[in-house]
């Protein structure tokens, strides 16, 4: 498994299927893939007990998920403001469900 391969192919993916301009994804506090959050967001997001929608001018949607001993944290952005609502943040949420099976395998 090449995790950064599969973690890029799942950005590209979220960008073409949905509004998702940007993602971040951090392991154990340190950067995968994509934008660089600073470090009270960071924070701030591994303090939230589950998945969470964070709507203003656009929106995103912030998750973490453990795979083995290491946490991951990921931030999917759109400058939609209902991007991640109803159906679309079910099928994402799938989505994210199989990533954590490949980063897994």
């Amino acid at each position: 498994m090449n995790e950064q391969k599969v973690i890029k192919q799942f950005a590209e993916n979220m960008k073409m299927e949905f509004a998702v301009k940007d993602m971040s994804v951090y392991k154990n506090s340190e950067k995968l893939y994509g934008s660089s959050l600073d470090s009270a967001a960071i924070e701030k997001y591994l303090s939230l007990p589950c998945t969470t929608v964070y709507k203003d001018t656009g929106c995103k949607l912030v998750t973490r998920f453990n795979v083995s001993s290491d946490l991951y944290l990921m931030v999917l952005s759109s400058d939609k403001p209902d991007t991640f609502d109803g159906l679309e943040a079910k099928y994402i949420i799938s989505d994210i469900k199989k990533l954590i099976g490949k980063l897994g395998d």
